[in-house]
Formats: C-alpha cells, sequence, structure tokens
C-alpha cells in the first residue's frame, strides 16, 4: 500500500515511468521518505534571502554564493557540502530536475578582477559526486545530460609563453564549453576550454576531451577519439 503510494506521487510529479525495485521494503521507502523531508526543509533557508524555493531538497552543508546570481528550477537535488556560486557577468542557472552530487563545486567565477561568464545546467542533468563545474568562458550543458563522479570543466587556460613570468601572473584565454542534450559522460571525464560536445554523445571514463565531438558520437581515451557512432 505504502508502496503505491509514493510510486503515484513520483509518478505525477517526477517520473511517470517509475516503478520500485521488488527489493524495495516499507521500511526502505520510509527512511527515505524522512531523508528528503529533511532535505526539503533545509531548502526552506532560501525564504531566509527572499527567496521561494520550488521543491528544492538540500544536502548537508551547501553553501550559496551571491544567491541573486543564481537561479534553481523545480525539484531539484544538491547533496551534502555542494558549493554554488553565482559571481560573474552571467548567472548560475540550474534547471528543472536537475542533481548535483555531493561535494562538488559549480562556480562561475573565482576572482573579483576578471568576471566568469555564466554556468547553464538544463533540464534533468545529473552530476556526480566530486564534480567541478566552472564558468569563466560560459558552460552550457543541454538537457537531460548525466555524468560520473569526479567530472571537471574548465573553460579557461593559463597563459605560460613567458619564461621571466610566473605562470600565475600571465593571465588566462577564455573559451566557452557547450555539452549537447542527452549525453553521458563517465566517471573522471576532464573537458577543456573551447569545446563542443554534440547531442547523443557517449564519453568513456577518464577521457581528456581537448577537440569537438560530433552529435551521437562515442569517444574515449586522452585525448578522446572518436571510435564509432551511436
Amino acid at each position: 500500500m505504502l508502496k503505491a503510494i509514493f510510486e503515484r506521487v513520483i509518478r505525477s510529479y517526477k517520473n511517470p515511468e517509475f516503478c520500485f525495485d521488488a527489493g524495495v521494503t516499507s521500511r526502505i521507502i520510509l527512511a527515505f521518505a524522512w531523508k528528503m523531508l529533511r532535505e526539503w526543509s533545509r531548502g526552506w533557508r532560501l525564504f531566509l534571502f527572499f527567496r521561494v524555493p520550488r521543491f528544492l531538497f538540500l544536502g548537508r552543508g551547501v553553501s550559496f554564493s551571491y544567491l541573486h546570481k543564481i537561479d534553481i528550477g523545480r525539484w531539484v537535488v544538491v547533496g551534502d557540502f555542494v558549493t554554488l556560486s553565482g559571481l560573474g557577468r552571467g548567472k548560475l542557472t540550474i534547471g528543472n530536475g536537475c542533481r548535483i552530487g555531493s561535494f562538488s563545486r559549480v562556480v562561475v567565477s573565482t576572482t573579483f578582477n576578471n568576471l566568469g561568464s555564466h554556468i547553464t545546467l538544463g533540464d534533468h542533468v545529473a552530476i556526480g559526486d566530486y564534480s567541478s563545474l566552472g564558468g569563466s568562458g560560459g558552460l552550457d550543458m543541454g538537457a537531460n545530460t548525466i555524468t560520473g563522479q569526479y567530472f571537471s570543466v574548465h573553460p579557461e587556460n593559463h597563459c605560460f609563453d613567458d619564461l621571466e613570468q610566473p605562470i600565475r601572473k600571465q593571465g588566462t584565454i577564455r573559451k566557452p564549453i557547450h555539452i549537447g542534450e542527452n549525453c553521458w559522460l563517465g566517471a573522471k571525464v576532464t573537458v577543456v576550454a573551447g569545446v563542443t560536445i554534440g547531442k547523443n554523445c557517449v564519453i568513456g571514463a577518464g577521457s581528456l576531451v581537448t577537440k569537438d565531438i560530433p552529435d551521437n558520437s562515442i569517444a574515449v581515451g586522452n585525448p578522446a577519439r572518436v571510435i564509432r557512432s551511436r
């Protein structure tokens, strides 16, 4: 009975095709419901900043910086000890139904003297635990794209041509990163500045993506290369 009630709720608001595994007991469901209730109650801390959360579920220790530059959709789940910072010329935008894994950093800018561009996560994007998303040169991720743990994107590179100057003083070159809809990027994938990954792509675990990947491609390696089309 309890399982059927929760299935109807989840199908109505999240996933029309959802069905519990046969091994999920009522006790497991109650434990999960209690966990989600605590996370939902944490979401109401945004009310203190004159923001009304729309079914926002926050883990422990979530950190917001420059909240007025962060737009959050409905039914968003943010894991434990995630850092979200909207400091930038644009905004940090998190679409409906997104999930950001625990211990991840989603940060548009890290400096005040050269603000970054933006980060936009489309609807139902899922980011694995321990990931790092930067927005200095701009980052756009299409709807329904998912990543594994330790995923990272870096839309800027350090300049290093002058041997007489420390690299940290030579500035950076920023280029946007675009990741299409319905992609799967495995654990420890790294994407560097200026790369566009087309829609419906699969990037193998541990790959370093340094060049554009066409739509419907499967790519692996360091540097990543296309091995076949889907």
